[in-house]
């Protein structure tokens, strides 16, 4: 069962906040993507495929600078807004042919950690 803990976690700026970031865009990408885009594919959204690929795109260097990671944080987040806005065209009781009957939790568990991981770029870039 999908379970939310809330935990004090101490302020974070500048570089350390970017590769906070980038750390949850990765582990984002690694759990989500595959998840997310089978949703989307089921719901008939296929034209958020080069988001997708987008994302699947991105790459650092070996000797990416603080600069590198807040450009590639932005273009993550790019996509991930016009996927977020994809989401939301979902309706959440709608019935779509080959879907699993619990199609309406996974919609909404999949557009809140979107909606978490598009606010934690936010904050990075923003700082």
């Amino acid at each position: 069962m999908n379970s939310i803990v809330l935990t004090q976690v101490p302020a974070q700026t500048g570089e350390t906040l970017l590769h906070t970031a980038l750390a949850r865009l990765g582990a984002y990408l690694d759990t989500e993507s595959g998840s997310l885009e089978t949703l989307l594919e089921l719901t008939g959204r296929e034209t958020a495929g080069p988001d997708i690929q987008a994302l699947h795109a991105l790459h650092l260097g070996p000797y990416a600078t603080a600069a590198d990671v807040h450009q590639l944080l932005k273009c993550a987040q790019t996509s991930l807004l016009r996927l977020l806005d994809v989401m939301q065209t979902i309706p959440p009781h709608a019935s779509f042919e080959r879907a699993p009957s619990d199609i309406d939790a996974w919609i909404r568990w999949s557009g809140a950690r979107l909606q978490d991981i598009c606010t934690t770029l936010s904050q990075a870039i923003a700082d």
